[in-house]
């Protein structure tokens, strides 16, 4: 199968004017994919038209760099032929996770695609994308600025070294010798950071968010709490059980990779977890979750209780970790709480907040200029005045 046709498949499928024959041949081609993580047999109607306009972006976007290709020195690798996956009988090299971006908007029962082109002059009024920071605050409440640190020994804290190692934070524990300190690593709004605690396990802060731990765990448990947003992959250890804390609520697992949005604004609470088991606690009631299996505690009862749904957007969760923004059917509150905490602006409505529900995926280290006009093509419209961010029906 050629280029042109591949083009000409896509573009019946995503108009819905294909037969039935062409509908069977895109479906057999995603079958048929070397990637294990395929889903699409699973995929509801709108995912998979979301998913569809993405690939056929990413189609368009490799024939073009094909075009080019012959005006790159020798000696460069194009990044879309190092980073590929196949499918069938296709001849287009595709990226999908960060060559193109893609919405769609559901608003009164009709799906809309919409693509997004790239490139265009960027606006005055703008916002640069977040980036990696935090502020380390010692048990001596001196706090430490780790933006521009680079690798090296921060400080000694007893028999603890702290030290910024390929652009994380390290704790290198000696043991604890009695005194129980504790730091506070913070991300404002616009950073991201990752850091290794004392007994190996791995911490990843999204934006606006902040993690509470000892320099040194005791023998008998590991425990720390949290705000914001925190991704951990726990070091195991059967004789010390990690504890999480978050307001009411408490994770608890022995090794094992989760996910917890506890973002006030949100309204509740969200443990996601990913591999291994975690016990998810709150004051009236316990429940295990299974990997795919999201708990969530409402913070706006008086008598909160957990519920667990099995069916969690695990790719929705763990996007800001992995570089991007995703929306699946997302009102445009929560989309744009999550572009104040990246972009470090102040969202205001001027007039009704619009009820367009969104969905897709959008690169994080794009400016907030590129992000909004890509929304903009939802008939929403911005606009960008110092740090306020305003939105207009």
């Amino acid at each position: 199968m050629d280029n042109s046709t591949i083009r000409s498949l896509l573009d019946h499928y995503l108009s819905g004017a294909c037969t039935e024959k062409e509908q069977r041949q895109v479906e057999d081609w995603l079958h048929q994919m070397d990637d294990p993580g395929n889903e699409w047999a699973s995929m509801s109607t709108r995912a998979r038209a979301a998913w569809m306009a993405a690939l056929y972006r990413d189609i368009q976007h490799t024939l073009e760099l094909d075009n080019t290709a012959e005006k790159l020195p020798a000696a460069v690798i194009p990044m879309y032929k190092r980073l590929s996956f196949r499918i069938a009988g296709a001849a287009a090299i595709i990226l999908l996770l960060g060559a193109g971006a893609y919405l769609w908007r559901q608003r009164q029962g009709r799906l809309d695609i919409v693509r997004t082109e790239s490139g265009s002059e960027l606006p005055k009024n703008d916002a640069p994308p977040g980036r990696d920071g935090a502020i380390l605050t010692l048990a001596d409440k001196r706090q430490v600025v780790l933006d521009s640190l680079g690798d090296g020994v921060v400080t000694s804290q007893g028999k603890t070294t702290v030290l910024i190692k390929n652009g994380q934070l390290v704790y290198t524990a000696g043991g604890a010798d009695g005194t129980m300190l504790y730091n506070t690593m913070t991300t404002p709004r616009g950073r991201q950071y990752r850091m290794v605690l004392p007994d190996g396990s791995g911490v990843w802060l999204n934006a606006a968010s902040s993690i509470t731990y000892p320099i040194a765990f005791p023998a008998k448990e590991r425990s720390v709490s949290i705000s914001g947003e925190a991704y951990f992959e726990i070091a195991k250890d059967v004789s010390r059980p990690f504890r999480v804390k978050v307001n009411e609520m408490q994770v608890e697992v022995l090794g094992t990779h989760f996910n917890i949005n506890a973002y006030p604004e949100q309204g509740s609470i969200r443990t996601t977890l990913l591999t291994g088991s975690v016990k998810v606690k709150s004051v009236q009631t316990a429940v295990t979750l299974q990997p795919g299996q999201q708990a969530s505690l409402s913070a706006s009862s008086s008598t909160p209780l957990l519920k667990v749904r099995s069916d969690a957007d695990i790719d929705e969760v763990m996007a800001w970790k992995n570089g991007f923004f995703k929306f699946n059917d997302t009102d445009i509150r929560t989309v744009m709480q999550q572009l104040e905490r990246w972009y470090d602006l102040q969202v205001v409505y001027e007039g009704a907040v619009p009820k367009d529900h969104f969905g897709g995926k959008l690169p994080r280290d794009a400016h907030a200029s590129e992000v909004l006009k890509a929304l903009e093509q939802t008939q929403v419209h911005f606009r960008i005045e110092g740090k306020k961010l305003i939105v207009m029906p």
